[in-house]
C-alpha cells in the first residue's frame, strides 16, 4: 500500500493482509515486548495499527506507543481503532520513516512490521532508527527473506532459461535483493551503526488447493502479484506471463495442492550503548 491509498483499500488491506500476512510477521515483534514494562515504543510503518495496538496492551502502566505511517488513510483508519485510547497510550502520526520529525535518542524501542522493502531508502530508515533510539534501545523488524514464495520464483527461473529470457533473469535477481539471507540483512544492520544484531528465521507454509487458487488468492494478490507483475515486464491486463507460471505450478504439482513457502524473518539489534 501506498500513499495514495484510498480508505475503501485501507479497509480490504485491514480485512485481508493484516490477518493472513502482516499478522505472521508480527507476532514475533510482540513476543519481544517486555511484558508490563514501562517503555516508549516507535512503531514505523503502522499501517492500520498492527502489531502497534498489540504492543500496547504488553506495556505497563506508563508505557506508550507512538505509531507513524506516511499514508493517511492507513493512519486514519488505525486511529478510529484506537478509541479511548488514543492520545493516552497510543498515538499516531503521518510521516515517512526516512525523515523522523522526533529529536535524538527519545525511544527505548523501535518496531517495524514489514517495513523494510517497501522504504524508498532502506540505509536513511535505518539511519534514522537509529538516531531516535535511546543508547542500549532495541529495533525489532521484520520482513520476508530469501527463498519466500519460492516455488513461484522457481517456475519464473524455467521460463527465463527455457526462453533464453535475460531481462527476466536480471528482474529475478533484483527481486532477490528485496528478501535478503539472513547473513546479508545482519550485515545491512550493523553496517547502520546496530550492535548485537540477530536475526530469527520462522519458515511458515500456506496451504492452497491449486495453482489457481494461488493465483485469485485476495491476499496475495495484493502482497504478491505486484512483484510477480514486474518480474514478467507486464502492464495490467497482460496475463500471458503469469498464465504460464500457473501452468507451469498446476503440471509440477500434479493440479494438486501447492504450499508456498514464507521465511519470517525477525532482526533483534541494539542501538550502541
Amino acid at each position: 500500500m501506498g500513499p495514495s491509498t484510498t480508505p475503501q483499500e485501507a479497509a480490504i488491506y485491514d480485512s485481508v493482509v493484516v490477518p493472513r500476512w502482516s499478522s505472521m510477521f508480527g507476532r514475533a515483534i510482540v513476543a519481544r515486548i517486555p511484558q508490563g514494562a514501562r517503555l516508549t515504543v516507535l512503531d514505523v510503518g503502522c499501517g492500520t495499527g498492527h502489531p502497534a495496538f498489540d504492543v500496547m496492551r504488553r506495556l505497563g502502566e506508563g508505557g506508550r506507543v507512538i505509531a507513524i505511517d506516511r499514508d493517511p488513510a492507513l493512519v486514519d483508519l488505525a486511529r478510529r481503532r484506537a478509541l479511548d485510547d488514543a492520545g493516552k497510550r497510543i498515538f499516531f502520526k503521518i510521516e515517512p520513516l526516512e525523515h523522523l520529525s522526533f529529536g535524538d535518542e527519545v525511544f527505548d524501542i523501535a518496531v517495524g512490521n514489514l517495513v523494510m522493502g517497501s522504504v524508498d531508502d532502506e540505509g536513511a530508515s535505518l539511519s534514522e532508527i537509529r538516531r531516535v533510539l535511546a543508547p542500549g534501545g532495541r529495533a525489532l523488524l521484520t520482513r520476508p527473506l530469501a527463498s519466500t514464495f519460492e516455488e513461484v520464483l522457481d517456475m519464473f527461473r524455467e521460463i527465463a532459461v527455457r526462453r533464453d529470457h535475460a531481462a527476466l533473469a536480471r528482474r529475478i535477481e533484483q527481486l532477490a535483493l528485496r528478501h535478503p539471507t539472513p547473513s546479508a540483512w545482519r550485515a545491512q544492520l550493523a553496517a547502520a551503526g546496530l550492535d548485537d544484531v540477530h536475526v530469527d528465521v520462522e519458515e511458515v507454509r500456506l496451504p492452497f488447493r491449486n495453482a489457481r487458487e494461488i493465483f485469485t488468492d485476495p491476499m496475495v494478490r495484493l502482497v504478491a502479484m505486484p512483484e510477480w507483475r514486474w518480474l514478467c515486464g507486464m502492464q495490467p491486463g497482460d496475463e500471458s506471463m503469469l498464465e504460464q507460471v500457473e501452468k507451469a505450478l498446476d503440471t509440477y504439482f500434479a493440479g494438486g495442492p501447492i504450499s508456498l513457502t514464507v521465511h519470517v524473518g525477525l532482526a533483534d539489534a541494539r542501538k550502541p550503548g
